[in-house]
């Protein structure tokens, strides 16, 4: 006897993927008529204490009026970018004009803060909760919006270059990446502003990304040029930095 196949197993499959599509559509096109601007501010104050004060702009891109809703949050960066959330610690104090708010269509809305910290550096993020939209998903539930805007609290005293070494720099043939990594052995935050690849003849180029104090952060950048690629070059506000790239065995 010949078993028998699950019926219209393949319409099932097939159904689940269009509704997965549907609802990431749902969500990118949700999310692509909210702005929070600026995503990043970066406040330097003369001491732990000291209060920086700044202005963040919602915007409402839609045709429906939208609720807004603010919650503070800390969070660490893992050495391969993963963000852990948790509750705004103690020692982080944040002041805002308004915790919620309602943006009619096409229009912004404006929240003040005030913010200090009883040691420097400090940071949170402030995420922004868009609900009210009118849309569904292909289940019936409804759509929410969370849109991050970041704030530091930095002291006077830069990174300095002398606090920063490049632990790792090795092409790898089988996923053709180049793996950098980047340890930070001061007490200060700092970015990097650029991390560019480079060979004989051609170079590709990452985005920058932040360096947090006593930490080490770790990216992959593409390389999809023919030929090993020779040096890696780290652009900050002040200085670059640079390393011959290892080749890893194939």
């Amino acid at each position: 006897m010949i078993p028998r196949r699950p019926a219209k197993s393949w319409q099932s499959a097939a159904l689940r993927w269009m509704v997965a599509l549907s609802l990431a559509s749902l969500l990118i096109t949700a999310a692509a008529a909210q702005t929070v601007r600026p995503l990043i501010d970066e406040n330097v104050v003369k001491a732990a204490g000291k209060k920086a004060s700044g202005k963040i702009e919602y915007y409402n891109d839609s045709l429906q009026p939208l609720n807004v809703t603010l919650e503070a949050k800390s969070f660490t960066v893992s050495p391969t970018g993963e963000i852990s959330y948790r509750p705004l610690e103690a020692d982080v104090h944040l002041k805002l004009s308004e915790m919620s708010f309602r943006i009619p269509p096409r229009q912004s809305h404006y929240v003040f803060y005030q913010a200090w910290a009883e040691k420097l550096p400090a940071w949170c993020v402030l995420y922004a909760a868009f609900s009210g939209f009118r849309q569904r998903t292909p289940e019936g539930f409804v759509i929410q919006v969370q849109l991050p805007h970041t704030i530091y609290l930095l002291p006077k005293r830069r990174l300095q270059k002398a606090e920063l070494s490049i632990v790792r720099a090795e092409y790898l043939p089988q996923t053709q990446k180049v793996v950098v990594r980047v340890a930070n052995s001061g007490d200060a935050f700092g970015r990097v502003l650029e991390a560019d690849v480079q060979g004989t003849k051609t170079k590709a180029s990452q985005g920058g990304f932040p360096l947090f104090p006593s930490s080490e952060r770790q990216v992959e950048i593409p390389w999809q040029a023919a030929g090993v690629p020779s040096k890696v070059v780290l652009r900050f506000e002040r200085f670059t930095m640079e390393t011959k790239v290892q080749d890893s065995p194939r």
